[in-house]
């Protein structure tokens, strides 16, 4: 395990990170730790100030193509200002989300006229964003999205649709399943808690410090109580966090 100590830089190789994931997947939260611990630029989504977002919410099919279309241009904008404007005083930059994300959810929302409007907008866009250097998903199942999506209180959330969160996190496993643009971690965060448990933070931490430079790697995390049992066991055993990871070259 790395130290603590020595934990206080990304890989050299990194100056453009996006953490990604499904709506309660903790990627702002996952965002706002490393930005602060490592002195880096953040770019985080404008969600709140979509005007349309709580309406779509409890009207998916109206104002599926308002939604997407705000968060296009939105978040077009704010990686061209990224681009645009250098930041002497931050090595790196953090944001919350990959421009290719948006083509997520504009495939799951909208229909088949909407969407082939979308992708001619959107094509013109994607040329001009530049690609991280490495991306993080946090996968997690329904149960534990909607349980964090409960937890956390936003009012335009509170109706969330099960099936809806459930076609959602099916299409972002499929489309990071098939994603081979970048360096992909993949990380499952059913049975750990980065916000309130150090342990589970500097875990997370320490394997995208780690994060190799080609393809796609995977790590499951030890839960926080098996991690203490096992320490209680056999410390020695136990130094390594007791995640797996697999490295997968795509």
């Amino acid at each position: 395990m790395i130290k603590k100590e020595n934990r206080d830089s990304l890989p050299s190789h990194v100056s453009y990170l996006c953490i990604e994931g499904v709506i309660g997947s903790g990627k702002t939260t996952l965002s706002n730790i490393l930005a602060e611990r490592f002195n880096c630029r953040i770019v985080l989504e404008e969600a709140d100030e979509n005007p349309f977002l709580a309406r779509f919410y409890t009207e998916r099919r109206s104002y599926a193509f308002q939604t997407q279309l705000w968060f296009l241009v939105s978040r077009f904008k704010q990686l061209s200002q990224m681009i645009s404007q250098q930041d002497l005083f931050h090595a790196v930059t953090i944001s919350d989300y990959i421009f290719a994300k948006d083509r997520i959810f504009a495939s799951v929302n909208l229909d088949d006229e909407e969407y082939a409007l979308y992708n001619t907008i959107s094509g013109v866009m994607t040329a001009a964003i530049p690609k991280p250097d490495l991306v993080v998903y946090l996968q997690a199942s329904d149960e534990t999205l909607l349980r964090r999506i409960e937890k956390r209180g936003r009012s335009y959330e509170y109706n969330m649709d099960p099936q809806y969160m459930n076609m959602l996190n099916k299409v972002y496993n499929q489309f990071f399943f098939n994603y081979n643009e970048t360096p992909l971690l993949i990380i499952n965060t059913n049975d750990i808690d980065f916000v309130n448990n150090e342990n589970d933070r500097e875990e997370i931490i320490e394997q995208i410090i780690r994060a190799g430079r080609h393809g796609t790697e995977y790590y499951q995390p030890m839960s926080s109580r098996d991690r203490v049992f096992l320490t209680g066991c056999n410390d020695d055993d136990s130094r390594d966090g007791g995640g797996e990871k697999d490295n997968v070259v795509v």
